[in-house]
């Protein structure tokens, strides 16, 4: 047989025509990972960035710590309230549409809050920039779980948990620092700005869609919400995620009163520079995936919940060294808990996996509109001791219900290197 006849593709010696190997697709590249981690770092730059100003503006509007609350309240409900909308149109219109639309209306709005001059007026912008949130969390999660292999997806969820760890200092930090230079109507501008930066090199970055498949129409994806509330792990899932962002927003608003009060007495630069114990959410949760796989998601779950509760114990020593201790392991667990929780929606999600996303973020940042506002009356009371008290309580809650309503993992292998063509039984 001459070369013009011979066949382009021979079947490797030792393999019937039906178990040729077959490439897996390739998985995008690290410019789409780092836009997953800035799309994290954007959508918490602003989320809680009053949280370390609080006392600044306790000044500036002459409120109560109750009213000041709500400059979280306002955004985290937003969230929690335009979560499933923008899961849905997430699944109508495409991941990275939503995605940008959602930075750049969080940009606007951002640097609008600048404007306000009252309180009320502070809350309002608060509440716009909540409600172009939620399109961050629920495009970029569901865009992981459909871009990459279910092994690699994990450690990718676990870059976009990074990302927002970062996100949640740098926006506090930075407006602490500008604030006290210049004043909290600069640092939102600021962080306007930033976001408007990231919004460029993200659209720039991330890979388009490959496997995402569009709902026949909104509506269409709106009616699949009603499926995810018969699912008995999802709605596990969604107290859980309730519980995380309550006793961490209640943790980080409520300390905050409590440092700059005496004996402490801290002031604005030092008070930004203690939300550097979100640091150490970028040092757990790239492992988070790993420990998941070993040992499964339940009992990772579980050892979270026993760290933040210790670190929260160790607050209520005098100590300003063993404060500061306990909120860095309080944060760790916290994050490596979300990292589960977060990587469980898409699992147990049959479809319409965004609208699902959409439903978790709407029960994890009522969590958090909860954790901001109702602790002020045992603050009024009880003071730090009666908030670390009501974050134990939470976390003993949702460490018990993640141990009974999560099934077991199997422990999984290293990934295979392709898969194979199967015949008509099924069989390789």
């Amino acid at each position: 047989m001459t070369a013009l006849h011979q066949p382009a593709d021979p079947v490797p010696r030792g393999h019937s025509i039906d178990q040729v190997p077959v490439p897996l697709p390739r998985a995008p590249g690290w410019r789409s990972r780092m836009a997953v981690v800035a799309a994290g770092m954007c959508a918490f730059f602003t989320m809680y960035v009053t949280q370390g100003l609080l006392p600044t503006l306790q000044s500036v509007f002459h409120t109560s710590v109750a009213e000041l609350s709500l400059t979280i309240t306002a955004t985290t409900l937003a969230v929690a309230l335009a979560a499933p909308f923008s899961g849905s149109l997430s699944d109508r219109f495409g991941r990275k549409p939503v995605l940008l639309f959602s930075l750049a209306g969080l940009s606007v709005t951002t640097v609008l809050a600048a404007t306000a001059h009252s309180l009320e007026g502070l809350l309002v912008w608060r509440l716009l920039q909540g409600l172009f949130i939620p399109g961050v969390f629920t495009a970029t999660v569901a865009y992981i779980g459909e871009e990459w292999p279910a092994r690699e997806a994990p450690a990718v969820t676990a870059l976009y948990i990074s990302g927002s760890v970062a996100g949640g200092f740098l926006g506090r930090f930075i407006a602490g620092m500008v604030t006290a230079h210049w004043d909290w109507q600069v640092a939102f501008m600021v962080l306007g700005a930033i976001t408007a930066v990231f919004l460029l090199f993200i659209a720039h970055g991330l890979a388009p869609s490959r496997d995402f498949r569009a709902s026949s129409s909104l509506r269409a994806s709106i009616a699949e919400l009603p499926l995810h509330l018969r699912n008995p792990k999802l709605l596990g899932t969604y107290a859980i995620g309730f519980g995380i962002l309550f006793s961490q927003v209640c943790t980080f608003t409520y300390v905050s009163f409590y440092l700059t009060a005496a004996p402490y007495r801290l002031d604005l630069r030092q008070l930004s520079l203690l939300f550097a114990v979100y640091l150490v959410g970028m040092i757990v949760t790239p492992m988070a995936g790993r420990l998941a796989w070993r040992f499964g998601h339940r009992r990772v779950f579980v050892s979270a919940m026993v760290l933040s509760s210790g670190g929260m114990l160790l607050t209520l020593l005098p100590a300003l060294p063993a404060i500061v201790l306990g909120l860095t392991l309080s944060s760790a667990g916290v994050f490596i808990a979300q990292s589960m929780a977060t990587g469980q929606v898409p699992t147990f999600a049959t479809r319409a996996r965004s609208s699902a996303v959409g439903l978790y973020v709407l029960c994890y940042y009522l969590g958090g509109s909860v954790g901001a506002f109702a602790p002020s009356l045992i603050w009024e009371h009880d003071g730090w001791v009666g908030c670390v008290a009501l974050v134990l309580l939470m976390q003993v809650a949702i460490g018990t219900a993640a141990w009974k309503v999560w099934a077991q993992r199997p422990q999984s292998g290293p990934p295979a290197p392709h898969v194979w063509r199967r015949d008509a039984k099924g069989a390789a």
